[in-house]
């Protein structure tokens, strides 16, 4: 009797130490596939930021990005929309120094003035470019106060000097020009700038215009509203705010009246076309996104194996402890309560196996901090959650089949 109680003891420690080691081993493994989904979603949150995708307006047949009469309506419309960031525009006017005739405009007319909302909207313009602290630099471009940036060059030639007000006379390109002929027309006066800065040349740089004299894009449309005449930006450029969300991006912009360019389309200056650059963020993407498809194909597959784990764990251990079960039965426990208790020793087992699974993914993880942060405590309640669900169904299933058994069976069937 004594060898047979050692015996049962042993086999029930056995029993229990396969079910927590059976549990630490799903944890790591369930850890290891959410592992692989969320590292599929980081991948593509991370695209999103690294390869952003660039928009830039052109004519119908998608032929000119510069040089185009965008109206002011659409360059509004996207400073105020939520699917847009890093909007950069600009304006080209031609001018003159002093209130000089209208007769004598090509002789005094040498000046190239550009409104812009950013420094890089000028070509190759960049901040660090600019004589300014960099504080200011991004507050001078945001206003819309009387003031300008000239041209080094131009500033020394000229002999003017920082704190200068200059009178200027703008002349605007006509919006109704014919392609391949530009024409000037005067604004009707004249405005005065302060110089508050001085530029680089950027002169002969690739994609940079001749430009002498650069004011706020907000100082350039209260010009032209001051002369009653319609704003239109020469430039236009900025990237999709949300680039994992492309149809809803596309639907703003068919409401702003950006269409896609046609290539049967006449050439023409008018800026109502989008030139969208995504062609590399989708193909990427759509690798991701099935890749993460596939992984969330399986989870049913994972949860049915290891509810089917579970059962036959549970199972049988139950088998090993048929004895204390029937004992149980003997002593006038009910079935229900008898199959309940064994039921919460398994959980709890279980419970155990988690928590130890838990430490060790904690312990072996390259990055501890992510290890405890809160996105890993989610995927970890999620696996946890997961793991003592299909448990309990299985081993449920176990302990229900053998307390519908009688105890004559369960004892016969251990000796």
């Amino acid at each position: 009797m004594f060898h047979y109680v050692l015996y049962s003891i042993k086999k029930r420690k056995i029993a229990n130490l396969v079910t927590v080691g059976i549990s630490i081993m799903l944890v790591v493994l369930l850890n290891l596939y959410f592992g692989s989904i969320r590292s599929y979603q980081d991948q593509l949150t991370d695209l999103a930021e690294n390869v952003p995708i660039y928009c830039q307006i052109s004519n119908m047949s998608g032929t000119l990005v510069n040089g185009l009469f965008t109206p002011k309506r659409i360059v509004d419309a996207l400073e105020q929309s939520d699917q847009v960031k890093d909007l950069s525009y600009m304006v080209v006017m031609m001018a003159g120094e002093g209130d000089f005739k209208e007769t004598e405009y090509s002789k005094y007319l040498n000046l190239y003035v550009v409104g812009a909302n950013k420094a890089r909207a000028v070509g190759e313009l960049t901040n660090d470019m600019i004589s300014m602290e960099p504080e200011l630099v991004d507050d001078f471009f945001a206003s819309d106060r009387m003031e300008c940036i000239v041209n080094e060059k131009v500033l020394a030639k000229r002999g003017w000097e920082i704190g200068d007000k200059i009178l200027l006379k703008c002349y605007y390109y006509d919006a109704s020009s014919e392609f391949h002929k530009v024409e000037i027309h005067p604004m009707g006066g004249v405005v005065e700038v302060k110089i508050v800065g001085t530029m680089e040349d950027i002169t002969g740089k690739t994609n940079a215009i001749s430009t002498d004299v650069v004011l706020p894009a907000r100082t350039a449309q209260d010009i032209f509203e001051q002369f009653d005449l319609p704003f239109f930006a020469d430039t236009v450029t900025f990237y999709v705010k949300d680039p994992l969300n492309l149809g809803a991006f596309k639907e703003a912009m068919q409401e702003i009246g950006l269409l896609e360019t046609s290539s049967e389309a006449m050439e023409s200056y008018p800026g109502c076309a989008l030139m969208v650059r995504d062609a590399n963020f989708i193909a990427s993407a759509t690798d991701l996104r099935h890749a993460i498809e596939l992984m969330q194909s399986f989870f049913p597959v994972v949860c049915i194996l290891v509810l089917m784990i579970g059962y036959v764990v549970s199972y049988l251990s139950g088998n090993s402890r048929r004895d204390e079960f029937a004992l149980l039965r003997l002593q006038g426990v009910g079935k229900s309560k008898a199959s309940l208790l064994f039921l919460a020793e398994q959980m709890l087992l279980v419970l155990l196996g988690n928590l130890v699974g838990d430490l060790v993914m904690v312990l072996s993880a390259q990055d501890l901090m992510m290890a405890l942060s809160a996105q890993a405590f989610k995927m970890n309640i999620v696996v946890n959650g997961v793991i003592l669900t299909a448990y309990l169904i299985g081993a449920g299933a176990a302990y229900g089949r053998m307390s519908r058994e009688s105890v004559v069976y369960l004892l016969s069937t251990q000796h």
